[in-house]
This record gives structure tokens, sequence and C-alpha cells, in this order.
């Protein structure tokens, strides 16, 4: 009976020994960091992803952001509406800092309406176009009047 009571108990330490193990390899990471613009101007609630997951945070008014990866390898992906998104791999590193470039989009292209933007190519309706000079040839009220041939 005493031998019984050796073997499980080894089978239990065993497996918990192996337990931690486990856990420990899973191990999660915490990444800090701050993103801004080209002049150094923090962005304010740029999105930070981990590539591959739907793990993510945006950044806080000081540009700043607090995120935690399951791989200390992880890929972080950036992103701000106007700014080109990138990708940062972490290999290792806890605090980054992130600098967005501009977006260049060619604005011919691009075509405003009331609720979004659209390619130019893409527009269904009439499109319109003025002129800054026509704006400020006559008193406008509205957009309206601006739109007047």
């Amino acid at each position: 009976m005493k031998q019984f009571a050796i073997r499980i108990t080894q089978k239990i330490l065993m497996t918990m020994a192996c337990l931690m193990v486990t856990c420990g390899a899973m191990a999660q990471v915490t990444v800090t960091g701050t993103v801004v613009d080209p002049d150094g101007e923090p962005m304010i609630a740029a999105t930070v992803l981990e590539k591959g997951t739907s793990n993510g945070v945006a950044t806080d008014f000081d540009g700043n952001f607090t995120i935690t990866v399951a791989n200390p390898d992880a890929t972080l992906v950036f992103s701000y509406v106007g700014f080109s998104s990138q990708e940062v791999a972490l290999n290792g590193r806890t605090d980054i800092k992130v600098v967005l470039d501009y977006s260049a989009v060619m604005l011919n292209e691009v075509v405003a309406i009331g609720y979004g933007t659209v390619k130019k190519s893409d527009a269904t309706g009439s499109v319109a176009i003025v002129k800054p000079d026509e704006i400020e040839a006559g008193i406008a009220t509205s957009v309206q009047d601006m739109l007047v041939g």
C-alpha cells in the first residue's frame, strides 16, 4: 500500500512539472512604445495589432501603447487613417518607437462624396468640380450656390 501511494505521488509531481514547463513556454510578453508622425507629433488612437491575431490596442493621447503578445518575436502592425501601415518585428524587444509616414494619394483620383470617398473611375453619379478661384469670385452662401453654372 505504501508503494502505491509513493507511485501516485510521483505521477502527480511529474504531471505538475510538465504543466509548469508548458506554461513557461507559453509565457506572454508585454510590449510598450510610442507612435508618432514624421514631425514627431504623437498619433492619437493609432491602431496596434499583433499580426495574424485579433489582439490589438489603440494609442493614448500621447501616442503611447501597451500590448501583451504571445511571442517575443511577434510582428506588430501599426496603422492610422491617412498614413501608410507599417509592420515591425519585435525580435525580443519590449520597448519600441514607430514613425508612420504620410500616405500619398493622387487627389485627382479620389472623389469626395457626402459620406466618404471613392475612386473617380468608380463614381456612378455626376461629378462637379469647384476650383478655388471660382469660390473667391463671388459670394456663395451655400455649397449649392458654388455649384451653379
